[in-house]
């Protein structure tokens, strides 16, 4: 939480109404990792999959690797704003992705809070 800016310098990073001292705000910090299961193929030529990938990877800007493996958006924003967000999440929870042709079928529609606590009877 390093990242907050002075509070007299504060504002909306979506509609850049400022955020007054003392006035409600939203600090939203999300993380996008890639993931991959973890089975591994039977692999009868290892050293061709490697030169494909390193071929694949061979002119890219290191930064645009990185974001494709993992980026941090951190935002503050007015209550409108977060309002806003949490509908556009809902909306992709609940009807799919409609810019992307590769989402098929869409995700099971999901009830209750976007993160879920484990309740304090459950052991971790």
């Amino acid at each position: 939480m390093t990242d907050i800016p002075s509070i007299s310098k504060r504002q909306c990073d979506s509609c850049g109404i400022a955020l007054p001292d003392g006035e409600l705000f939203y600090h939203c910090r999300t993380e996008i990792v890639a993931a991959k299961d973890e089975t591994i193929p039977e692999l009868k030529h290892p050293d061709k999959l490697i030169a494909m990938v390193l071929s694949e990877i061979a002119g890219k800007d290191e930064n645009e690797l990185l974001d494709d493996i993992y980026q941090e958006i951190i935002l503050q924003l007015c209550p409108e704003c977060r309002s806003t967000l949490l509908r556009h999440i809902n909306g992709m929870l609940s009807k799919g992705c409609k810019n992307c042709p590769k989402c098929k079928p869409n995700p099971v529609k999901k009830k209750g809070k976007l993160l879920r606590f484990p309740p304090k009877n459950e052991k971790k």
